[in-house]
């Protein structure tokens, strides 16, 4: 009673037998195969130069804004940019557009911040050979009298551009030139 009996089934051996087989025959084929060797005097026939590749990469773009409130603004920065807008019945009267290259808007939040300051937060989400072209209601984002300054963040909260239009921003800029 104490012998024990161990049986190998054959047919279960034949798949491995089988890669045991091709692994030699691939091994074997390998090594008649001829390795390419190359000519120096070839080499120097052919006219190449060596080189080393300091560095590699992508070029990651940075994103850009701008603002436009009336439709001189939308035609500039779409001959700007080379970009084909549709034929969108923009109205410089009730909104505003934002455009945005290598960026997608993700959310706009607008935030008084007193009497004539005003800050509107445009969440983006960098994105490389991409534009968009939003309009938000201009009541929502645009003082009567005051300031408002524009911050571009990723989602991380890192500011990518900010910049302050209204009536004393637009007046500091008619009256820059003429000094």
């Amino acid at each position: 009673m104490g012998k024990k009996l161990f049986v190998v089934e054959a047919r279960r051996l034949l798949p491995l037998l089988f890669l045991l087989v091709l692994l030699v025959s691939l091994s074997v084929y390998d090594s008649f195969r001829a390795s390419p060797t190359i000519n120096p005097e070839e080499v120097a026939a052919r006219n190449e130069v060596s080189f080393t590749t300091a560095d590699k990469g992508e070029r990651k773009e940075q994103p850009t804004f701008r603002l436009a409130a009336d439709e001189e603004a939308w035609a500039n920065v779409a001959e700007e940019w080379s970009i084909q807008l549709p034929q969108y019945p923009f109205q410089p009267q009730h909104e505003m557009a934002l455009f945005a290259l290598h960026a997608e808007v993700k959310n706009v939040k607008a935030n008084p911040r007193g009497e004539g300051e005003m800050e509107v937060e445009v969440q983006v989400n960098p994105k490389r050979d991409f534009f968009q072209v939003v309009t938000v209601p201009a009541a929502d984002v645009v003082l009567d009298a005051g300031e408002t300054t524009w911050t571009f963040v990723d989602k991380k909260g890192n500011i990518l551009e900010q910049f302050t239009a209204g009536d004393a921003a637009e007046t500091a800029a008619e009256e820059a030139p003429q000094k």
